[in-house]
């Protein structure tokens, strides 16, 4: 009967180190989650502020890309005017050559 006792208190005890040592476990994850991982508020605020970031760079960029857009317009309406300057010379000389 004393054997059945002695490895009821030993199995005992083994169970309570288990027991033990996987709350020291548990105990230090919770450290570290607290120490290294985010908030919801921390996320939250983190990511209105790359919001915020991204509709600047955004409106730089469009207006970035107007600037470029009338740049180009210009001289398409620049080209053009030369074109018809060009257009009427030419006319005015066949003109001259025929009469």
């Amino acid at each position: 009967m004393d054997e059945k006792i002695d490895r009821i208190e030993k199995a005992v005890e083994r169970t309570e180190k288990n027991v033990s040592d996987l709350t020291e476990i548990v105990v230090a994850i919770k450290d570290y989650m607290l120490t290294h991982m985010a908030t919801k508020e921390e996320l939250t605020e983190e990511l209105s502020s790359v919001k915020k970031e991204l509709r600047k760079d955004l409106a730089d960029v469009r207006e970035e890309l107007g600037g470029k857009i009338e740049g180009v317009q210009r001289s398409v309406d620049g080209s053009y005017e030369r074109q018809s300057l060009l257009e009427t010379r030419v006319s005015k000389v066949e003109t001259e050559l025929h009469v």
